[in-house]
């Protein structure tokens, strides 16, 4: 199976008249969504309802990161002064 199929195929959920009013999806798909947001979408034009939930996936992706945390300064270096 290839990394793009899914275990777990979206199911939809349809009203009284047949119509798709709802699809529920697997966690890994809603995770990948959102990563392929964050790398494609236009940030302005995100409803921030998708924003918050990118954040909050980049912020748990970078605590699941191995290693000690960093200050940001002491990552960015001192104002005034180039790489």
């Amino acid at each position: 199976m290839s990394e793009k199929e899914s275990l777990h195929p979206p199911r939809f959920v349809r009203n009284e008249q047949g119509e798709i009013i709802d699809v529920i999806v697997s966690y890994d798909d809603y995770r990948q969504f959102l990563r392929t947001l964050a790398a494609h979408a236009d940030w302005e034009t995100l409803p921030p309802y998708l924003q918050d939930a990118i954040d909050h996936l980049l912020a748990e992706e970078a605590k699941a990161e191995p290693g000690s945390s960093q200050p940001i300064r002491a990552v960015l270096g001192k104002p005034g002064k180039t790489a």
